[in-house]
């Protein structure tokens, strides 16, 4: 018979192994959180190089401004984008498809963009949207939008900070600094979500991005592209209302 220690030697294996897999799941865990926390977003800080700038300052270069919208006012073709600016999947959009739409259709002049910003995601989106809201009244709030998507941090974990703010905007040649921090907190800032939010609701919008298309002077149109990281999937759309159709 065997004795009562070799018969709880494998319940103290088997125990044991447990443990250890708890354990190594704990770490694991510990370095996910390190990793996602610890990323870029963690090192900005103004004076500092900010990922993707000069891409984003070349790609918006001499393209004009006015509020939320980018490119000529006299552009035959409105696109809307409601956008979070936590949104991956917006974060997509603009690192993978914008740039060419931005380069064949909005420094040409033929379409404008519009840029209504929601915060579905959360109280980091909000306060990233009423700095853009600040940038928004200096003509740079395109390039704070671009630098965001390439610069997001881990979903609502509040790095959304002053220091990381001031970091993408002392990015922008030409911004003052200084006002815009003090604006973010302003109605005017803001009142761009609030609008951006009730039109949202009224059009049933409930995921970002969402599209809405139309030739100037004419009621917008909804229109879900096939890719979100293709420009193709965008100039079909385009390419129709400006010849007069529907996208």
């Amino acid at each position: 018979m065997p004795s009562t220690d070799a018969a709880s030697a494998p319940r103290r294996t088997r125990a044991y192994q447990v443990g250890a897999l708890v354990v190594t799941c704990l770490v694991i865990a510990a370095v996910l959180v390190a990793v996602l926390s610890g990323s870029s977003t963690s090192q900005l800080r103004p004076g500092r190089p900010v990922p993707g700038a000069g891409a984003v300052l070349h790609m918006l270069a001499g393209i004009p401004q006015r509020g939320y919208t980018l490119g000529s006012p006299h552009a035959p073709v409105q696109l809307t984008e409601f956008g979070d600016l936590q949104c991956p999947a917006c974060a997509a959009f603009s690192t993978e498809a914008l740039p060419a739409i931005i380069a064949r259709y909005v420094r040409p002049g033929r379409v404008a963009i519009t840029f209504r910003p929601l915060a579905f995601i959360g109280a980091d989106s909000a306060r990233a949207t009423a700095m853009a809201g600040a940038l928004a009244a200096q003509g740079r709030a395109w390039q704070f939008i671009e630098l965001m998507y390439r610069n997001q941090g881990l979903e609502n974990s509040g790095y959304v900070t002053p220091t990381y703010l001031a970091a993408l905007a002392s990015a922008i040649p030409g911004v003052r600094l200084a006002r815009a921090l003090r604006q973010r907190h302003t109605p005017a800032a803001r009142a761009a979500l609030t609008q951006a939010t009730a039109l949202a609701r009224a059009l049933h919008i409930q995921s970002t991005p969402t599209f809405l298309i139309a030739r100037s002077g004419e009621a917008p149109q909804r229109f879900s592209p096939d890719s979100l990281t293709e420009a193709g999937a965008f100039s079909g759309p385009i390419q129709r209302v400006l010849a007069g159709g529907r996208a």
